[in-house]
């Protein structure tokens, strides 16, 4: 008997399909505006960790300590769901004088309305407050607000460890 598909590593979070709708979600709420692959990466993260920037509302995914780092790791990921999307026709690239840019083509909203689970409308909605807060960030300005709370996101989990006595 092969077990190929039981030893196969199965991911359940962060898949490039995964990733790759998530930024259909933030890209089609620009409503055909282009932006670039660090910005997404930044608006990624923030998308599903929006709690650490606004207690009023609740992170799509937990808060795991030290998740500031996965804006280090994300670059990979998230190239490899835009070029999932872009295979199947939900992404168009630019090309210009400020680099390789993304957007979505105007079917795409036509696309994801047919997604009607919990997760995707919660998706859906934070994005919606996230672009609120940060579309008129210029990337500069982006990058810095990132620069000066990432080390905060997923910190609070060192002084808990502290307590418990673990090293």
């Amino acid at each position: 008997m092969n077990n190929s598909i039981l030893s196969r590593e199965t991911y359940l979070f962060n898949t490039p399909l995964e990733v790759g709708l998530r930024c259909l979600v933030i890209l089609n709420e620009l409503e055909g505006k282009a932006i670039d692959l660090q910005r997404i990466i930044y608006l990624d993260y923030l998308l599903v960790h929006y709690g650490d920037i606004d207690s009023n509302y609740e992170s799509l995914h937990p808060a795991t300590p030290y998740r500031s780092g996965e804006i280090l790791i994300k670059r990979d990921l998230v190239n490899q769901g835009l070029l999932l999307m872009l295979r199947k026709k939900l992404v168009e690239v630019e090309y210009g004088h400020n680099g390789i840019l993304y957007k979505t083509p105007p079917y795409c909203e036509v696309f994801l309305n047919h997604f009607e689970s919990k997760y995707m409308s919660q998706l859906r909605a934070m994005s919606k407050v996230l672009l609120e807060r940060f579309s008129s960030y210029s990337d500069e300005e982006l990058k810095e607000f990132m620069m000066d709370h990432i080390d905060r996101w997923g910190g609070e989990f060192t002084r808990e460890s502290l307590v418990r006595g673990d090293k």
